[in-house]
């Protein structure tokens, strides 16, 4: 490898990009305002002066229990903040030297300290938790860093609350359950990060007491000893800063990306041959593992294979394409995966001689998916080349196989904040999908939409406490192509929208290949459609044709006047753009108007079914 290109990669993917890799970032988003408030130990980070994403950060230092201001600033609306991190000082949830001074044998004691921790903990996170209830601001809550080596003796029990790692270790599963009771809340695994740096060169436990649970900083101060001592970082050779402040930052940076769906990957295309296994399929003569070309999973291949179920767990669809014979791979395929990893986990197969750029068209109007919602991972450069020359907006791996599971697994970009119903259910319905179009393809058009017999199932979100909340933020913010605005809200953006008058009707949609689950949004607000958004799964079912009829049919009956809608051409929806027109709205403007006397006609094929989602 270029010794240059190598050294590269070794920063890129080391220090603060081990665990957020950036390689899938199509667009950069940083912060306009972060909050943070905690500790003089939060303080040592220096974000207010400096920060990765070079934005302004405002910090309130607090060790007690107390009632945050309205504001940090004068100038500044909690409003003005994208998100606030939290910290929680752990020696005042647990106390100096509280653990040493009980009686070993008394684990009563044990239990009596670790229970008035939580109630001390939940108390100081609640008074920290002002904005956040008031305002709905994002919240990322910073756990705490186990401490290191068993300070009761390396023989005694481990899983044991007289373990002080192990009494921090619950105190973080508590901290979790709490942070649960709040929305737009989530845990930022600080431990995980300190233990990703190496604990010993990070965490001042070493030195200070165990339930300090700072970070190691060096002074000049060695003060008027009998005999000189080296610095902290001579006896230690610390090296958290400034790494390690970086790397929660980043972390930060995805949760945040990962949450308002940033690039966010929706399909995964994998080569076969040097990919999914070493070795190449057609050298393979008879049994796979009887001869020194056998095809090996072992080590990364594994990995990558795991990182692809997970990613298929989450709600991202799998595909392959490969220069194969088909049979002979799906003949093949049991004796190298066995059951673990099947063929049926893949949205789309595509084994052929053809190009694989091709394929990829191919598979693109399969799944309706635009260039940039995928990756695709090949060990051959020349295919590399010839895809990104053909589709510039996707993602494309396969260089370093040993960077290739944590850049999927690991990527703010294949995160989701929760892993809703229909995302178990993707790849089914997606297979489902693609029978029904090659049904399509062999029908004329009436017999076809009769076969299929669309219901849609209409129903009202009205608070972020409804069970399909979850996928509504879901779908709002991964839509690109049917969205009449583009635009992306966080949850705490939708619950305000609602509280402020808002109504949002939702629509669930089956017929008789499969059920497709939530596929549709409409936002309105009096007699204004301010946005439509709704999965291209269902594209040509004449389902937002019935939407709008219904909709439209039910806001008359409170508002008699013209309905308006917005509507703003992104580079990715043009599937939307005719979605008013064929409703009879006219263009006036940067708006459509619907007028009064238009009324549009509802699909015979489609049936509607209302619970208690249109207005009036």
């Amino acid at each position: 490898m270029d010794p240059d290109l190598w050294q590269s990669l070794n920063k890129k993917h080391r220090g603060a990009g081990y665990l957020d890799p950036t390689d899938l970032q199509l667009a950069e988003l940083h912060p306009r305002r972060v909050a943070m408030i905690g500790s003089c130990q939060m303080a040592l980070w220096g974000f207010e002066e400096t920060n990765p994403s070079g934005c302004p950060v405002d910090m309130l230092t607090v060790n007690n229990i107390a009632t945050l201001p309205d504001r940090l600033r004068e100038d500044v609306r909690i409003d003005d903040y994208d998100f606030q991190i939290i910290q929680l000082l752990l020696r005042f949830i647990v106390g100096d030297m509280r653990l040493p001074r009980l009686r070993f044998s008394d684990r009563d004691a044990f239990e009596h300290a670790f229970a008035e921790s939580c109630r001390t903990l939940q108390l100081f996170l609640d008074s920290r938790m002002r904005w956040n209830k008031e305002h709905g601001l994002l919240t990322f809550v910073v756990n705490f860093c186990l401490p290191q080596g068993r300070m009761a003796g390396r023989l005694l029990p481990r899983y044991d609350l007289r373990n002080i790692s192990h009494f921090v270790y619950r105190l973080n599963e508590y901290l979790e359950t709490c942070i649960q009771r709040y929305e737009h809340c989530h845990l930022l695994d600080m431990d995980e990060i300190s233990a990703s740096f190496g604990r010993r060169y990070c965490q001042d436990d070493a030195i200070y007491e165990a339930t300090h649970g700072g970070m190691f900083y060096d002074t000049d101060e060695l003060f008027d000893r009998i005999e000189p001592t080296a610095t902290m970082q001579e006896h230690y050779g610390l090296s958290w800063y400034p790494d390690f402040p970086n790397a929660v930052w980043a972390e930060a940076l995805s949760m945040f990306r990962s949450l308002r769906q940033i690039d966010a990957v929706k399909l995964v295309v994998v080569d076969l041959d040097d990919t999914l296994w070493e070795g190449i399929s057609g050298d393979i003569k008879d049994a796979v593992f009887d001869d020194d070309h056998a095809l090996r999973i072992d080590g990364w291949p594994t990995g990558l294979a795991e990182a692809l179920l997970y990613l298929r767990q989450r709600g991202i669809l799998l595909a392959i394409i490969s220069k194969n014979d088909e049979a002979r791979i799906r003949a093949l395929w049991p004796e190298i995966y066995g059951d673990c990893f099947r063929l049926d986990d893949f949205a789309v197969i595509r084994i052929n001689w053809r190009s694989k750029t091709e394929n990829m068209r191919d598979i693109l109007d399969a799944v309706n998916l635009l260039p940039q919602s995928v990756v695709f991972i090949d060990d051959h450069p020349v295919e590399r080349a010839a895809m990104a020359a053909a589709f510039p907006d996707m993602r494309i791996l396969g260089r370093n196989q040993y960077y290739l599971s944590r850049i999927l697994a690991w990527s703010a970009e294949t995160q989701s904040g929760e892993i809703t119903e229909e995302a178990a259910a993707r790849t089914a319905m997606v297979q489902s999908q693609i029978r029904r179009e090659d049904a399509r393809a062999t029908m004329r058009p009436e017999a076809f939409l009769a076969r299929v017999a669309p219901v849609v199932t209409l129903f009202a979100i009205t608070d972020a406490t409804h069970p399909r909340f979850a996928r509504m933020v879901e779908l709002l913010n991964r839509t690109n192509q049917f969205n009449t605005t583009g635009e992306r809200r966080s949850a705490a953006e939708i619950a305000a929208f609602l509280a402020d008058g808002g109504r949002i009707c939702a629509f669930e949609v089956r017929d008789t290949f499969t059920r497709y689950g939530l596929v549709g949004l409409v936002l309105l607000r009096g007699a204004v459609i301010e946005q439509w958004v709704m999965s291209c799964r269902v594209l040509g079912l004449g389902v937002e044709a019935a939407v709008g009829a219904a909709l439209i049919a039910a806001v008359r009956r409170l508002h008699p006047g013209p309905i308006v809608a917005r509507l703003r051409h992104t580079g990715a929806n043009f599937p939307c753009r005719g979605l008013y027109t064929g409703l009879g709205f006219l263009a006036r403007g940067d708006l459509w108007v619907l007028p009064e006397t238009a009324r549009p006609v509802m699909p015979a094929h489609v049936r509607i079914e209302e619970d208690g989602a249109l207005p009036g």
